[in-house]
């Protein structure tokens, strides 16, 4: 049985919301939660986000790679805008570095979010998923593909590397609000010709 690649609905919200707590390492379900009205956590209001209509979050920017009926991996994506929004008061001061390096590359088709379920790993879900991103950012005529990773994740980054992926520029990522060690923001980088 092949792997497939499959554009997102609202039914895989679930999913969603687990491939972001395993991508951001329980990040931004903790956001989710600090928004979130009282005696709400992240998971409670993180399908609002995944099943609205638009929004770097929504499905509709969502792809899932199955292996017949098991969802193995899925990631979120779109073009960024070829003009770079400012940065608005709204996003979190430990997140203002992620913002100021996907500025950095205008209209490329960027991976927001990307995970593999570990029971799915070293199956080649992830290169499906990078594949899938890259037929996209063809489609879109983008000029190339881009994605922030921790660089802690060194994993990640060999990952990227060697699927073409370039290190670009790299920001101080500082999550010590949130209980972790200083870090930095990279963002690689895969031109297409």
């Amino acid at each position: 049985m092949p792997l497939v690649i499959r554009k997102a609905t609202t039914d895989d919200g679930p999913f969603l919301v687990d491939i972001i707590d395993m991508a951001s390492d329980g990040l931004i379900p903790t956001l989710w939660a600090e928004m979130a009205p009282a005696n709400m956590t992240g998971y409670d209001v993180g399908p609002a986000f995944v099943t609205a209509e638009d929004g770097d979050f929504s499905y509709r920017n969502g792809f899932i790679a199955e292996l017949g009926e098991a969802e193995l991996g899925g990631l979120i994506g779109y073009v960024l805008p070829t003009t770079p929004k400012p940065i608005g008061p709204d996003v979190p001061a430990a997140f203002v570095c992620i913002e100021e390096l996907a500025q950095l590359v205008p209209g490329h088709w960027y991976i927001n979010i990307m995970a593999t379920v570990p029971e799915g790993r070293r199956q080649g879900v992830g290169t499906a998923l990078l594949n899938e991103a890259e037929h996209q950012a063809r489609a879109g005529a983008c000029s190339g593909l881009a994605l922030i990773v921790v660089a802690s994740n060194e994993a990640a980054v060999s990952v990227y590397r060697r699927t073409g992926y370039v290190e670009r520029a790299r920001r101080p990522f500082d999550l010590s609000n949130f209980g972790e060690e200083p870090n930095e923001a990279v963002l690689m980088v895969k031109a297409l010709a």
